[in-house]
């Protein structure tokens, strides 16, 4: 019988210990936060100014101007193919088709080109802005006491309060 009441005491205790345990750990909450650190970068005045010059830069619109240009084209031969196609040889058909071609190889490359130009106005802002990103990032997680940053695209929920994109973008833009 003794045996029982040491067993039942030594449960009790352990439950109540757990709870008590459980209860501390529920008061010292985790502070949680999100941030998408390239949506910040590409927020800032800096990358806003750098991507609008480069879309007005003369090589830019040329190229742009050059797609819109084949892209006409492309669509005039389509329209013409389809509207006198059926009057036409099988030569002119196969002439036309690869004509249709040639200007969508055109099309593809200038596009390749266009973004290529993108892609490195990105990288080197990513570069540039990356290390004062960290920086700025790491005085919000000191000044916050934050436990735990996650990246925005690993939440599935953030309310406003937990997003530290933002205050990102204004410390970037204030230089700090």
């Amino acid at each position: 019988m003794e045996n029982k009441k040491v067993f039942k005491f030594v449960k009790a205790s352990a439950i109540l210990l757990a709870g008590l345990l459980f209860a501390g750990a529920a008061s010292a909450q985790t502070k949680v936060a999100v941030v998408n650190i390239q949506a910040a970068i590409m927020s800032t005045e800096k990358a806003t100014s750098k991507i609008n010059a480069l879309k007005t830069s003369s090589e830019y619109s040329q190229l742009q101007n050059g797609a819109e240009s084949i892209r006409a084209e492309m669509q005039k031969l389509a329209e013409d193919a389809q509207k006198n196609g059926v009057t036409w040889s099988e030569e002119k058909k196969a002439e036309q088709q690869r004509k249709i071609n040639f200007k969508r190889s055109d099309f593809e490359t200038t596009v390749k080109k266009l973004r290529a130009m993108e892609g490195q106005a990105v990288q080197e802002l990513q570069k540039e802005l990356l290390p004062k990103a960290k920086t700025a990032l790491e005085e919000v997680i000191k000044e916050q006491k934050l436990d735990l940053v996650l990246d925005a695209s690993a939440a599935v929920y953030a309310g406003k309060s937990a997003n530290l994109t933002e205050e990102l973008v204004k410390r970037l833009n204030a230089g700090k």
